[in-house]
């Protein structure tokens, strides 16, 4: 969606484009309209410019707040005209019958109390803090005291992150230590397990557009066959801002963050407008005014084609695991395979031995896969050596030549 050209009301520089939301002149901000739910019949995304509700006819009272839409963009001088532009004329409150008036009353619309009564405007209506002790003067705060205040959250949020990063840094040292220790157990058992794995050839039914060369054919049938036919170039228009640029950056969020307006101030009579972020921590200097604007994006959108084509079904044989045949024993059994019979569409894969030693470690009987060689040594020796790597989140048992000391 494109935006027209302003003409700024500050400066009189004209023609300015509508994907600028900044003059580049006099920096004057170009206002856009904000909302308000009523709260009596539940009507949400009313503009700012609407005092009453259309649904119930209810005014919007001292408790509304405006808000920002993420699907609806609205130039205050470009629905409205460019008389409308207001900044910094926040409404007032009547002290009567608590209904917001425009900054230009004098007296209010509802009730007609006069203006010189009212000591309460819009950023003044806050939720009521119980309170039990008496008001203290505001003492004097100095630098650090100011920038505490204003930066406690993400003080103590980088002091957590810190304190993690350092228990972190203090595991992973202690655990790469003592990784690298070698460790003794006494053999408990030594086992040994053998495989044979069997296959049995079974018959599955498919289609595709072409006959595979191994595939028995059962029927062919007519069917409307979908492909790209071509790309077709299209664009389209997307807001994007300048900080939002993939690099850990300030993001942008239309409905949320400063102010509430992720970026955009709430002037307080249903108008929103764009403003610069002061000075904020671990940033030095004042960072430049964000501007949002439209771009065209280009992309390819595939154009898809339908045409009668012939579809063949057809059956195919295919051999899957389908059982193991097993055996097992201690060290003190030779081991042997057990006996093997085949059914008609049966066929053995592969056959193997698998070896296996027991030992405690931490009050707890560990059993590791090993080769052969290894399990006759073991066997000999009455012992098992190892490593445990990452021994405080995933240990992970690692068994070594007994010759190996640790470094």
């Amino acid at each position: 969606m494109a935006h027209s050209n302003w003409n700024c009301p500050k400066c009189g520089n004209p023609n300015i484009s509508g994907e600028t939301f900044v003059c580049p002149k006099c920096g004057k901000k170009r206002n856009r309209w904000g909302y308000w739910d009523c709260r009596y019949c539940g009507t949400k995304g009313i503009r700012g410019d609407h005092h009453e509700c259309a649904q119930c006819g209810h005014a919007r009272d001292r408790n509304v707040k405006f808000y920002l839409r993420d699907d609806l963009v609205e130039f205050v001088d470009e629905v409205s005209g460019e008389s409308a532009v207001r900044i910094g004329h926040q409404n007032w409150i009547c002290p009567y019958c608590s209904q917001q008036n425009d900054d230009n009353a004098q007296t209010c619309v509802y009730c007609g109390a006069v203006r010189a009564e009212s000591e309460e405007n819009y950023k003044d209506v806050k939720p009521p803090e119980p309170s039990v002790n008496p008001a203290k003067p505001q003492e004097k705060l100095n630098f650090f005291q100011k920038f505490w205040k204003q930066n406690a959250c993400c003080c103590i949020f980088l002091l957590i992150m810190a304190v993690l990063f350092l228990i972190g840094l203090i595991v992973n040292i202690a655990s790469s230590i003592s990784s690298k220790k070698v460790r003794t157990a006494d053999l408990a058992q030594a086992t040994w397990e053998s495989r044979i794995y069997v296959q049995e050839l079974k018959t599955f039914e498919g289609s595709d557009w072409t006959l595979p060369d191994d595939a028995r054919l059962l029927r062919t049938q007519i069917e409307d066959y979908t492909y790209i036919d071509h790309y077709e170039r299209r664009s389209r228009e997307v807001w994007v801002d300048d900080y939002d640029d993939n690099d850990n950056d300030w993001d942008w969020d239309d409905g949320g963050g400063w102010d509430d307006g992720g970026g955009w101030d709430d002037y307080g009579n249903g108008q929103f407008g764009v403003f610069g972020l002061g000075n904020t921590m671990l940033m030095i200097g004042q960072p430049p005014v964000i501007s949002l604007h439209y771009e065209t994006e280009y992309y390819d959108e595939p154009i898809y084609a339908t045409e009668p084509r012939e579809k063949y079904y057809y059956e195919y044989d295919e051999w899957v695991d389908t059982r193991t045949v097993t055996a097992s024993g201690t060290s003190a059994e030779t081991p042997e395979y057990s006996e093997l019979l085949l059914g008609e569409k049966e066929r053995e894969s592969n056959r193997e031995i698998v070896y296996f030693v027991e030992f405690d470690y931490k009050n707890k009987t560990e059993t590791v896969e090993c080769s052969e060689t290894e399990w006759q040594r073991m066997i000999a020796d009455g012992n098992v050596t190892f490593r445990v790597e990452d021994p405080y989140s995933s240990p992970k048992i690692i068994l070594v030549d007994p010759n190996e000391t640790a470094e």
